[in-house]
């Protein structure tokens, strides 16, 4: 096992998480439950981490988490319209909330 990610938020690894098993690489969570023993255990003993299961896919899920933090949502992007159906979708989405076609805004 290889550990791939470290973060403070449990969310964001739990969409990390999800992401890599979609791309069928498996993978797990550790430290989850540390929280409560900070002051006891070492700051950075308790974050929770991203590993993956097979030694030979971490790669693979690098490149994926890169590509994922890569993609996020800029403080700046702005609202789209979608061109098939006119819908207005918020900058985080990548497909029209309506009809499901793609953000060919530009």
């Amino acid at each position: 096992m290889k550990r791939v990610f470290t973060a403070q938020s449990l969310a964001e690894l739990g969409h990390l998480k999800n992401l890599l098993e979609q791309a069928g690489i498996a993978c797990l969570i550790k430290n989850e439950q540390l929280a409560g023993g900070l002051g006891e255990i070492p700051f950075l003993e308790c974050l929770p981490e991203l590993w993956v299961v097979f030694d030979d896919e971490e790669a693979n899920a690098a490149a994926l988490i890169r590509d994922a933090q890569a993609t996020s949502v800029s403080a700046d992007a702005r609202p789209w319209a979608c061109r098939e159906c006119g819908a207005s979708n918020e900058a985080q989405f990548a497909a029209c909330w309506q009809c499901g076609a793609g953000d060919t805004a530009g």
